[in-house]
């Protein structure tokens, strides 16, 4: 049978000051600073159990087979 998984990534980009995040999946990024007291999310999950989620993946064309 076909495994029809998906993928996962997270990619980021650092230019001069700014930071560009790419989330792929179900992935996760964090950001910390003053030696970890504070810390910025700086991606969303994408779950297909989320509403929004699961309807742009319908919207698509995809299938979502758990959730």
């Amino acid at each position: 049978m076909l495994d029809k998984s998906g993928s996962c990534a997270i990619v980021a980009l650092l230019v001069e000051e700014k930071v560009f995040i790419v989330n792929v999946g179900d992935s996760r990024a964090i950001m910390s600073s003053d030696g970890g007291n504070v810390c910025l999310n700086l991606s969303l999950d994408h779950k297909p159990n989320d509403d929004i989620e699961q309807k742009r993946i319908l919207t698509h064309g995809g299938r979502v087979y758990q959730t």
